[in-house]
């Protein structure tokens, strides 16, 4: 008979391991949680049900597996025991540090986007990080691996006695949880009725947050809430309906080439004379934006929003479809020829089953790992400039580049270094934001600084061609990159000018030059291009843009989005809503310069329209189930 550890034994294991998941959840919490006694007690409490929650999954699969294994004459059942209490255990402390380590440094727990990030070829690489960053990583992971083994070894230092087992205190114990755990349920939905903020933003420090609320039987209670701001946009999921109307296309007698390059993480204020020289001058020459704004803070969205002119929220129906942007229909069907380049992969985002999804498998050009980043960019650089010299000369083209450069850890030449000092060996897990971000930054312009000789160097070689003047030339970001000017590093995390700020310069042959100052967005470039490809339909049959280059063009706002919010970015104000999202997610209200607004309220009030007009946007190219 195998000699399996008591009951007792495993409870004193997961008691220990609960302790080490109360530290870890508790480093999620900030100080200003425990300034109010009410809101310190709600944080005391869901720290302690919810360390229990996230280890639930562990203990009981441990104590499943105990049950199967009792009684059953196998050597081997008491390792494959131990193995399993200490892999899942050390598995959730790992999934917890890790969600410690995101939202640090993103603002977000681990969610769809991270998920998808880990699951999808070539997602983990996106990241740039590097062996020191993934060795590092590694011993950490071990060492709450290790502490849970210890642990284990500890548990089971001596076996209880049946008798003394009998009086064991731990269904006290789990009842003294339960009780916690009720009340702090009680409490956020008490918060959730009366609208009492404090609590409702302690909850978003907690992963797989689930509120609980009771507003009509607060209502009838008496308990009022002014607040009608805390709420999520619901979708109506449904069939696509795009375009909504058939294109109508008069093929231009002689077509505009079409040259794309799109550099990652790339803000506004990097088009400057001395860290963007080419591109500067070059939009001297061109429509330069300089109030632009992504349709993300994530490449999914931001790269979506500038093909399909969309919400990033329909990336999902879209990717789902395998559906491509009705621009890259309309220039297939006009015989462009086509090179498309990334110094990262198609495959993630699922750009290959989205924007690109009806291309030749040889028109797309992905270069990954091995070179660096800014190698890799100067090699795909040199492809596109050898195959403008080798296309069919009777036949126009398009011609498309992803720089990979100015993605953290921010890889660069040693020439392009312009800024001084910067950080040599950048590593995500053991770099000091708060001392290192000027260092870290200057890496980033260095990079810049990079890519900007790379579009010279297309821009060069258009002109010797004698191509330029038949050539539509974009050069944008995917999203913006923050350096803690509002408290975070990177993007992903929040609307703000510097994680969806981008530059944008359009080059159209025949237009005038032309400096835009006020707000414009990257769902404005299809309906820009369309028309020049000879599309009659309005925009609003394809896209949520308008044209750039139309009279009288005028946006009071853009529109971004991430993977489960949607936000509203005007002059004034800024507010971002959750968008069919489960958990514990607010509405963020700051005004134009980002800081954070006391009436949200009246906030919401003042972009009524707007919002009604977002509303109906998100389901514009939707059509009821049939």
């Amino acid at each position: 008979m195998p000699v399996l550890p008591s009951v007792r034994q495993l409870n004193r294991f997961f008691l220990l391991s609960w302790l080490i998941a109360v530290v870890q959840v508790a480093g999620l919490q900030s100080a200003r949680q425990f300034a109010e006694p009410a809101v310190a007690g709600w944080t005391l409490a869901a720290t302690v049900s919810y360390a229990f929650i996230y280890l639930l999954p562990a203990l009981l699969l441990v104590r499943l597996l105990r049950r199967l294994l009792a009684g059953r004459p196998w050597r081997g059942a008491g390792l494959l025991l131990s193995a399993a209490a200490v892999g899942l255990t050390g598995m959730t402390q790992a999934l917890l540090y890790a969600d410690h380590l995101i939202r640090d440094m993103y603002g977000f727990h681990i969610n769809g986007f991270v998920i998808d990030l880990v699951f999808t070829p070539g997602g983990i690489a996106a990241l740039g990080a590097g062996w020191a960053t993934q060795l590092t990583a590694a011993a950490i992971v071990s060492l709450l691996i290790a502490a849970q083994a210890a642990a284990y070894a500890w548990a089971m230092r001596r076996r209880a006695p049946e008798a003394a087992a009998a009086r064991n205190p731990w269904r006290w114990a789990l009842l003294a949880l339960v009780l916690i755990g009720t009340g702090e349920r009680v409490a956020y939905a008490y918060s959730a009725a009366a609208n009492y903020q404090p609590i409702l933003f302690a909850s978003e420090r907690y992963p797989l947050y689930q509120p609980l609320t009771f507003r009509k039987l607060a209502k009838r209670l008496g308990i009022a809430s002014s607040a009608e701001e805390t709420q999520s946009l619901r979708v109506k999921e449904g069939q696509l309906a795009y375009p909504l109307k058939p294109l109508q296309v008069e093929v231009p007698a002689v077509p505009l080439n079409i040259v794309w390059l799109v550099a990652e993480s790339l803000r506004f204020d990097m088009l400057d004379p001395k860290i963007m020289p080419r591109l500067w001058a070059f939009s001297n020459d061109a429509l330069r934006l300089e109030k632009h704004f992504s349709g993300g803070n994530l490449t999914q969205m931001g790269v979506f929003s500038m093909f399909y002119g969309l919400y990033g929220s329909n990336w999902f129906p879209m990717r789902a479809a395998q559906r491509a942007p009705v621009l890259m229909d309309v220039l297939q069907r006009q015989n462009y020829q086509f090179a498309l380049h990334t110094s990262q992969r198609f495959t993630y985002p699922a750009f290959d089953k989205t924007i690109f999804a009806n291309m030749r498998p040889e028109d797309m050009h992905a270069l990954e790992g091995g070179a660096t980043p800014w190698q890799r960019d100067a090699k795909n650089i040199d492809d596109l400039l050898g195959f403008i010299d080798r296309r069919d000369p009777s036949r126009p083209f398009m011609g498309y580049m992803f720089f990979e450069s100015t993605h953290a850890p921010y890889d660069f030449p040693p020439e392009a270094a312009i800024a001084r000092p910067y950080l040599e060996n950048f590593n995500y897990l053991t770099a000091d934001f708060a001392t290192q971000t000027p260092q870290i930054k200057n890496r980033y312009i260095n990079a810049a600084h990079h890519v900007d000789g790379q579009i010279g160097r297309v821009i060069d070689h258009l002109k010797a061609k004698g191509l330029l003047d038949r050539t539509i030339v974009v050069v944008l970001g995917d999203h913006g990159e923050e350096f803690m000017e509002r408290g975070r590093w990177g993007h992903s995390a929040e609307f703000n000018r510097f994680q969806t700020g981008t530059p944008a310069v359009i080059r159209v042959p025949g237009q005038a030059p032309r400096v835009v100052s006020g707000i414009t967005s990257h769902l404005d470039i299809p309906a820009t291009l369309m028309p020049l490809l000879g599309v009659k339909n309005p925009p609003s049959d394809y896209s949520h843009g308008y044209d750039l280059l139309a009279p009288g063009y005028r946006r009071d706002y853009a529109v971004a989005a991430d993977w489960n919010r949607i936000a509203y970015i005007g002059n004034d104000f800024k507010v971002s809503f959750p968008v069919n999202a489960l958990g514990a997610i607010r509405n963020e209200v700051t005004d134009g310069d980002d800081r954070p607004l006391a009436d949200s309220g009246g906030v919401i009030k003042a972009i009524r329209t707007a919002m009604l007009e977002i509303m109906g946007n998100l389901t514009r190219f939707s059509r009821a189930p049939s």
